[in-house]
């Protein structure tokens, strides 16, 4: 039987580690912390080219100018 990381058994990993991190830490520099991270792996993501910005702005602006079109 092969041993493979299942996404619970990922999950459950991480989840450990973000436990642990608010512990150590506090909740509020583990908050701080995960933002830091997110933040670098968005910036990763961008510069390997796997993050299209001005595709998200056009969607989001797109979805805007709906909803303003739907209230008048």
């Amino acid at each position: 039987m092969e041993k493979m990381l299942t996404p619970k058994l990922i999950g459950a990993f991480f989840g450990l580690i973000v436990g642990l991190v608010a512990v150590l830490l506090g909740l509020v520099k583990a908050f701080i912390l995960a933002l830091f991270i997110l933040a670098g792996w968005l910036i990763g993501k961008f510069f390997m080219g796997e993050l299209d910005l001005p595709a998200i702005y056009r969607r989001f602006k797109i979805s805007r100018d709906a909803k303003k079109r739907e209230k008048f």
